[in-house]
């Protein structure tokens, strides 16, 4: 897999401040240590979302082309053949679940989905049709530029199902299993949550990990990951008064421990 990071100097600065539920980027002279020159393909209907991420990515030295439509999108793939295509599932004259198909049968390169909160429900086939992975939509720079720099490193073993007891993880279905019975359908946020937690099954993971790796600065309401985790555990049947699987480590974090029956 090649790199996915331009670590070029961007070709226009921005002309406005962050759109919103963007975070604050890096500093201008924080580089991504990944390869020379590549090209990522953004593919957004919205304009606005075109626009913002592409100007707050290139503070990350992070060069993107962007397209409005599928069809572009399978073009310029098809004339650029870019390291990694970013797509929005919900993209017109070619949706963004096609092009990831199409894309995947003729280029080996990485495909990430931006999921919106109406979009969730594609998000199982998106992964199962060989999506690298999918991010939440609106997009905010620090969390894809988090994202797109694991995939040098093998996206953290994301694509391997996950096993604590009777609590399974299957990243490449999007099912969660207890005792062999799938759970319901969990939102992108707390299925992504789950999978840090069981990732470090046993082990304390401050809530500031948390924050950076799954809102980048975009988890600004102190309750944020709190709401997240309460409804995680209800969704596991875990005792919300007296939680056994996700543990409070009280003022630190918390930790997954896997369940015993």
């Amino acid at each position: 897999m090649g790199a996915w990071l331009s670590t070029t100097h961007p070709r226009r600065s921005p002309a406005s401040a962050p759109e919103d539920g963007m975070d604050e980027p890096l500093p201008p002279s924080t580089r991504i240590p990944l390869g020379t020159d590549p090209v990522v393909l953004l593919a957004d209907s919205d304009e606005r979302i075109r626009q913002g991420l592409t100007a707050q990515l290139a503070k990350y030295q992070v060069s993107v082309v962007h397209c409005a439509d599928g069809a572009a999108a399978l073009l310029e793939a098809g004339l650029r053949k870019p390291d990694v295509l970013l797509v929005s599932a919900d993209l017109p004259v070619i949706d963004g679940a096609t092009v990831l198909r199409l894309v995947r049968r003729r280029l080996s390169i990485p495909v990430v989905l931006g999921v919106g909160p109406e979009d969730t429900a594609q998000v199982a086939p998106a992964l199962a049709a060989g999506a690298s992975a999918c991010v939440a939509r609106p997009y905010r720079p620090r969390e894809v530029a988090q994202l797109l720099s694991l995939a040098d490193r093998g996206n953290r073993g994301w694509d391997q199902p996950l096993v604590c007891g009777p609590l399974t993880l299957d990243p490449s279905t999007y099912e969660v299993r207890m005792h062999g019975v799938p759970t319901a359908r969990l939102p992108l946020r707390e299925f992504q949550l789950l999978h840090l937690l069981m990732l470090n099954a046993e082990k304390v993971i401050t809530r500031d990990r948390i924050r950076a790796e799954l809102w980048g600065e975009g988890a600004r309401r102190s309750n944020t990951i709190t709401v997240h985790i309460r409804r995680l555990r209800e969704r596991l049947g875990d005792d919300p008064h007296h939680p056994e699987i996700i543990q409070t480590v009280r003022g630190v974090g918390y930790r997954l421990v896997p369940p015993t029956s």
